[in-house]
């Protein structure tokens, strides 16, 4: 098989329409919002790429419960029948 040099092996990154998250940062939880997109998974990562929560919402919003996290930065990566798209979230 052969590839040219402008191929990308792998998944794109991609906006989701009117997502949203809040609040930013929060202290207990996050809601993740989009315009009219059901969100079949949610993964969060922490800082060093070890996933912390998972969810499956199959919604247009999700609540992610932060209570069990230490304070600090997180990859949210949200993924639709569309694609996915990731999102950075800071617990204080």
């Amino acid at each position: 098989v052969y590839f040219s040099k402008d191929q990308v092996l792998g998944t794109k990154d991609f906006k989701i329409a009117g997502l949203n998250v809040y609040p930013n940062p929060t202290q207990n939880s996050w809601t993740v919002k989009t315009k009219n997109i059901k969100m079949s998974s949610i993964q969060v990562f922490d800082i060093l790429g070890k996933q912390v929560l998972s969810l499956a919402p199959n919604a247009v919003e999700a609540t992610i419960d932060a209570s069990g996290l230490k304070s600090g930065l997180y990859f949210a990566k949200i993924n639709t029948a569309n694609g996915s798209s990731s999102l950075k979230l800071v617990r204080q």
